[in-house]
């Protein structure tokens, strides 16, 4: 009989058996083409694995030491996100308009997202993404006329968890913020009085990791307990209007849930789809908007210098203009502190991953075969050091003249770099000074990505 560390022992001999198999089996459908790129770690399986782990932990420092020696080119990192077990990184000017050119068909930055989440949430994570034009349209324009309602809602989340009174005290300061982001997203998403209900907002807040962890039973249980009563009966309201706008209708109604109702292909109109897309537009809005309100408030912390034009900007624009979507518009000098607080601090060292669904062909010869996924060294580029000494004495010379000084001494940060850029762009009649703002689409500014499938 078996004991039981035979049985360990067989079963972590067949993963590494199954292990090795893949990585052959992915490398030889497309060797000439994948070997020919320079790797940062190694191309043999055991130690490309153990590379892989790094990547999880020390992928900034990988893709840096990438980006300085193959600027404006192409190189790979092994890596266990993608089905292919690769991420090819690429640089460039010329590079980044290929990638955004690229049909989806061909590029697809959904495959991407599927690689991550397909084996957590189940089929609905191949769904049709209409929660995109939800977004992009009806949540949008909504927000102007919501403004007031968020607003209340940041005021109300930080009087509960920043009140700090009159003595110092301690604060988890990241977790702090998801949960006020958290909370006045779903003011705007699903209203009052579930936007405050802790056990939504807690499975909100952590969904990332509670997806991972529980799969595809979390939706059930967002859907049972939380939004299966209120979307079953705008589907109804829908199949009786055939619209989500009919007389009698409550404003409390115009939220996430109608606007997915409307958007959704007649196939996707059910309980349980419209559930997984809350769920898919939390993840999507909750995680980038708190690491990036995180990131301004210890640079602001550690540079206090800012705090009184910051605060006076702040309350000559509301003065006039008050709290609303208009005033957050006309707030230059805090959006620039807010873009160079993401360029210096941002969260990923790559953006704009795309799994090629065909095989690809940059404009400079380089081809990634069908199944690998290629991104941007974002982090690289937010830190470019062309034409400066590094620390260890290496001058980094000019690989693509594009993008050669992108950044004036990018390793100091300036809060109003790109307020000063703005206005010295408004003098200039070759500068566009709307490229200045923090989401405005640049492929030197790229945490949002770059193209149509930008956040």
């Amino acid at each position: 009989m078996a004991t039981l560390a035979n049985l360990l022992a067989s079963g972590f001999i067949l993963v590494v058996l199954y292990q090795w198999y893949s990585f052959h089996r992915i490398r030889s459908k497309a060797a000439s083409q994948i070997s020919s790129i320079p790797t940062i770690g190694s191309d043999r399986f055991l130690w490309a694995y153990l590379d892989a782990w790094k990547f999880v932990y020390h992928g900034h420092d990988m893709l840096k030491e990438g980006y300085l020696k193959y600027k404006g080119n192409a190189f790979k990192v092994p890596t266990l996100a993608t089905s292919s077990r690769w991420l090819v990184v690429v640089s460039g000017e010329r590079m980044i308009e290929d990638m955004r050119k690229a049909p989806m068909e061909v590029l697809s930055f959904r495959e991407t997202v599927f690689d991550l989440f397909d084996y957590s949430v189940g089929p609905n994570a191949r769904d049709a993404p209409f929660h995109v034009t939800v977004i992009r349209s009806p949540l949008t324009r909504s927000v102007p006329s919501r403004f007031a309602e968020v607003k209340d809602e940041i005021v109300t989340a930080c009087g509960e968890y920043i009140n700090a009174g009159d003595e110092w005290k301690g604060l988890p300061f990241h977790q702090t913020i998801i949960k006020i982001v958290t909370r006045s997203s779903n003011r705007l998403f699903v209203g009052l009085p579930l936007c405050r209900d802790p056990e939504y907002c807690k499975i909100q807040a952590d969904i990332f990791a509670m997806i991972l962890h529980q799969g595809k039973s979390l939706r059930k249980t967002v859907e049972h307990k939380f939004v299966g009563a209120a979307v079953k009966e705008r589907l109804e309201k829908f199949a009786q209007y055939g619209s989500s706008h009919y007389e009698g209708k409550q404003a409390s109604e115009n939220d996430l849930i109608s606007w997915l109702v409307e958007g959704a292909p007649p196939e996707h109109r059910n309980v349980e789809d419209i559930t997984y897309k809350i769920m898919l537009v939390n993840l999507l809005s909750i995680h980038t908007t708190s690491i990036s309100t995180t990131n301004a408030l210890f640079n602001l912390a550690a540079r206090q210098e800012y705090i009184e034009p910051l605060r006076s900007e702040i309350e000559k624009v509301t003065r006039t203009h008050g709290w609303t979507k208009d005033a957050m518009g006309r707030l230059e000098k805090l959006d620039s502190f807010m873009k160079e607080s993401s360029r210096v601090s941002g969260s990923h060292g790559f953006s704009m991953g795309r799994k090629a669904l065909k095989d690809f062909t940059f404009s400079n010869g380089l081809t990634i075969p069908a199944g690998y996924t290629v991104a941007v060294a974002s982090g690289g580029i937010h830190a470019d050091p062309v034409g400066q000494t590094l620390a260890d004495g290496i001058v980094v010379p000019s690989i693509d003249q594009n993008f050669q000084e992108i950044y004036e001494d990018p390793e100091t940060f300036k809060g109003f770099r790109f307020y000063e850029g703005k206005e010295a762009g408004a003098e200039s009649e070759e500068s566009d000074p709307l490229r200045q703002r923090m989401v405005s689409l640049d492929p030197s500014f790229l945490i949002f990505g770059h193209g149509r499938n930008a956040w």
